[in-house]
């Protein structure tokens, strides 16, 4: 189709009206303005755009506009399956108005009726189950209505087919996929050309695009030991690959023996190629074909796959006693950027996509538009405020500290009404500080996150929230700072314990002299160290204002956000104040939205149950 010709489409489709609510909201007129150009002239978006904007409906407007003049197919990318399910309600309601088709793809074995156990699918080792028949009639049940995939699973389990083919065949007509990160950013074919869809008149929407470099350098990475090659020697269905796995043991254990402080690829390729005349990648691409999806297999095939990567954007290195081989992904630019690039348009966005020039970097995404765009909601119903009087620095941590960590804590929700929530480092950060703070606070149940916890355990604690006045206590990026809603005002405070930055690590070295390589010395502390740590302090301070209506004060507990480079790293409409009485200037700003005890109505919880700085930064 000419261009003019899709031109004219796209205006005609627009002027359908798409857009599934009744009315476009000042906030969302700017992003879907930006969305629709993008698109319309093959360019990419980055979209900082913060929680209550309406990203789903918008986004997915444009893209499928544009899709439908140019035939083309739009791929909406999770990095959680929890996260489909917003996506199925907005087609859900833009099929109301224009029946569009869409599909919500999960993996094979989550999809397959005959593995409901979590073994191998038949499939994968040759076999046949009872569903996997052709369809009846020409049409997949799957295109007739958007379906989430649970719904899509028991549709096939009443016609008798697998869902997973049927959905499979399905995306190939369907205009809206619904899909992982990796179904695009993989090894081997994407999902477009194994379905045979064009992609260069495709268009991506990468949702929670924050975490997109670190998903794809974290599937980029893999490692050994001598225990794993053990299994995976003892499969049968590998028995001619014996020589070659002993070679790898024994170059493990030379590896082991001699400690070297630079490792290369060639370290295990040389002895292979000399063995079998394959490299780790060769023999990799041969294990996978023999093991047919064998999970016992999985862990060294992806560890072969990931050595094989140039050396210059990988770090190798041994780590313990029994010995373990790593090789971590550094930088995810090589793999990113030729899927970006064959696409139409991709759109990532995030409330956490700050700066999306990072992300931009990063990616390797050129021919990009970044675009930060302000909260919806008003500043006035939130609070953030920094206090210095503690550190949370790996020199200072001791018993003092724990203390008076624990004693500002304290001090801080003592005249907060309803609920409260504090997030910390880590699991063992939590725990020094929950024995000082639980005899600090009278009248005010803790609930703790712990490590072992599972989606029912998380649950009850989201429950509880409901019945009296509590502590959440939880992890920075763990399930309750990231992945939950807490609607209706349920929190009145969260506090960030701490600035987390990750600890010093081979990979964090090796990234950091890559960065430095590609945007020099500024860039890289900022790219690898700064902006990685307000990101994770923007999606716990988050949890609290989720609607127009919600008032909530935001503490951050550490006197690095004191620092200058720090404050200028959070973005624009973010102001941070520092008073000196910090639970003072919390109190009054609570008591002055008249909020009552904080008792609230029992709704259900949403959960997954999943250029700022003008100065260098300084030590952490």
């Amino acid at each position: 189709m000419e261009a003019c010709d899709v031109d004219q489409r796209i205006e005609e489709v627009q002027a359908s009206g798409l857009f599934p609510h009744s009315v476009v909201r000042g906030g969302q007129e700017r992003f879907l303005e930006d969305a629709r150009m993008c698109m319309a002239q093959r360019t990419h978006l980055l979209a900082h755009a913060p929680t209550g904007l309406g990203k789903t409906a918008v986004a997915l407007t444009a893209a499928v506009e544009t899709a439908m003049a140019s035939d083309g197919a739009v791929l909406f990318l999770t990095s959680r399956q929890s996260q489909h399910a917003i996506a199925v309600e907005t087609v859900r309601a833009m099929w109301r108005k224009e029946q569009v088709t869409a599909v919500d793809l999960i993996a094979r074995e989550d999809m397959c009726l005959a593995n409901r156990n979590g073994g191998n699918v038949p499939c994968s080792s040759g076999s046949r189950c009872y569903f996997d028949r052709d369809p009846d009639g020409p049409r997949s049940i799957l295109l007739d209505y958007p379906l989430h995939v649970q719904e899509a699973i028991g549709a096939c389990l009443r016609s008798g087919i697998c869902p997973y083919r049927a959905a499979m065949e399905a995306a190939r007509e369907a205009r809206v996929i619904i899909g992982d990160y990796n179904q695009m950013f993989c090894r081997g074919p994407d999902l477009l050309q194994r379905l045979g869809r064009r992609e260069e008149d495709a268009i991506l929407i990468i949702d929670e695009g924050h975490n997109l470099p670190y998903r794809i350098m974290d599937s980029g990475s893999g490692h050994v030991t001598s225990a794993s090659l053990r299994r995976v020697r003892a499969a049968t269905s590998l028995k001619h690959f014996k020589e070659d796995l002993d070679v790898l043991s024994d170059s493990l254990h030379r590896l082991a023996r001699r400690r070297p402080d630079h490792i290369i690829a060639e370290d295990l390729d040389g002895p292979l190629k000399r063995c079998s005349g394959v490299d780790a990648g060769g023999l990799a691409v041969e294990l996978e074909a023999a093991s047919r999806g064998d999970p016992d297999v999985r862990g060294v095939v992806d560890f072969l796959h990931a050595w094989s990567a140039p050396e210059e954007v990988t770090v190798r290195y041994l780590e313990g006693d029994e010995p373990c081989l790593k090789v971590s992904l550094i930088d995810p630019a090589p793999l990113a950027s030729p899927v970006i690039a064959r696409v139409r348009c991709a759109l990532l966005m995030s409330g956490t996509l700050h700066p999306p020039e990072m992300f931009a970097d990063l990616l390797g995404m050129r021919n990009a538009v970044c675009r930060s765009y302000p909260s919806p909601f008003p500043r006035q119903n939130r609070l953030v405020v920094a206090g210095g009087k503690v550190s949370s620095r790996f020199r200072t941590r001791g018993p003092a500290m724990y203390a008076q960590v624990a004693g500002e804590v304290a001090r801080c929700m003592s005249d907060v009404p309803g609920n409260a929530a504090a997030f910390f480092p880590s699991y063992e950060f939590m725990g020094q500080v929950e024995g000082h703070l639980a005899g600090m606070a009278p009248g005010r149940r803790l609930l703790v996150e712990r490590r072992e916890h599972g989606k029912r355990e998380r649950e009850a604690i989201l429950r509880q929230l409901h019945e009296g006045t509590n502590l959440l206590m939880g992890t920075i990026s763990g399930s309750f700072s990231e992945g939950v809603d807490f609607p209706h005002n349920i929190l009145s405070m969260v506090m960030v314990v701490g600035l987390p930055l990750s600890p010093p690590s081979r990979e964090m070295e090796a990234m950091l002299e890559r960065m430095e390589g590609r945007f020099g010395t500024r860039k890289a502390n900022l790219y690898v160290q700064v902006y990685p740590a307000v990101s994770r302090v923007l999606q716990a301070a988050g949890r609290a204002i989720r609607s127009e209506t919600d008032r909530a004060a935001i503490v951050l507990l550490d006197d690095r956000y004191l620092l200058p480079h720090v404050r200028a790293a959070f973005p624009g409409d973010l102001s941070i104040s520092c008073p000196q009485d910090l639970s003072g200037e919390v109190a009054a700003f609570l008591s002055s939205a008249g909020r009552g005890d904080g008792a609230l109505p029992a709704e259900p919880i949403a959960a997954d149950l999943g250029d700022s700085s003008t100065e260098p930064p300084c030590s952490m």
